[in-house]
């Protein structure tokens, strides 16, 4: 019989330096996220610092452009000035008068000539002289003539209400001629209201005209008692260089 096939028993060998802890594989670290709060805080900081930088900008820009602008209008009121003075001056050189109060007179000569207050209220005159009702030019040029007359009447007398013509004329007399010439005239119906025997009416002459030196102006109507004079507003001539 064969014989029986001994067991021994297991044998362990024991690593005394070995650690008496069992090793644990390191996990991986989780990373920390960041919280919406903080992304909008910190988009809200950025976003004021880009708007502080784009404010300082156009602070600079608008900086710039006030002291532009400033300069500009500081030329352009000194420029204005001298030229309010220049035209000033050019303008108190040139002749002009303007006279009021219309009267009906005949003078020595025979001419039929409106008379005129030329000192007092609104009336003047500058380089241009007066005598009996004309205006004498002393500086040749192109004058703006002017005149106008009020005509009234409180009771029209009835065999001149379709009959009359008022006549209304600037003239000018020159010295080399003798007869007057008319520059401008004008012509007005006599008391032509039916429904009343008051009656009013105006009559206004302007033009521009070619004077010479010497040369005289003045304005004529056929009758006195119908010119209104008031207070130098209703009736009135000038003249004035353009």
């Amino acid at each position: 019989m064969p014989d029986k096939e001994e067991v021994y028993p297991s044998v362990f060998i024991v690593d005394g330096q070995a650690s008496i802890y069992p090793f644990v594989p390191m996990g991986r670290r989780k990373r920390r996220s960041c919280s919406p709060a903080y992304l909008v805080l910190t988009f809200l900081v950025l976003l004021a610092l880009a708007g502080v930088a784009v404010e300082a900008y156009f602070l600079k820009q608008f900086q710039d452009e006030l002291d532009r602008a400033s300069s500009q209008l500081s030329d352009g009121i000194n420029s204005s000035v001298a030229k309010m003075v220049q035209e000033r001056t050019l303008t108190e050189e040139k002749p002009a008068a303007h006279v009021i109060g219309a009267d009906y007179t005949q003078n020595a000569s025979g001419e039929e000539a409106l008379l005129w207050e030329y000192k007092r209220g609104l009336a003047f005159l500058h380089q241009v002289d007066y005598t009996n009702g004309h205006l004498h030019c002393r500086k040749p040029g192109h004058y703006f003539i002017y005149s106008k007359i009020q005509f009234g009447e409180l009771k029209c007398e009835s065999h001149h209400k379709e009959s009359l013509l008022l006549i209304h004329g600037i003239y000018k007399k020159i010295p080399s001629y003798p007869q007057e010439m008319p520059l401008t005239v004008n012509q007005k119906p006599y008391c032509n209201r039916k429904d009343s025997d008051q009656w009013w009416d105006n009559s206004f002459l302007a033009g521009i005209f070619l004077l010479e030196e010497e040369e005289e102006l003045y304005v004529k109507v056929p009758s006195k008692h119908i010119v209104r004079i008031k207070d130098g507003t209703r009736s009135y001539f000038g003249m004035f260089m353009i």
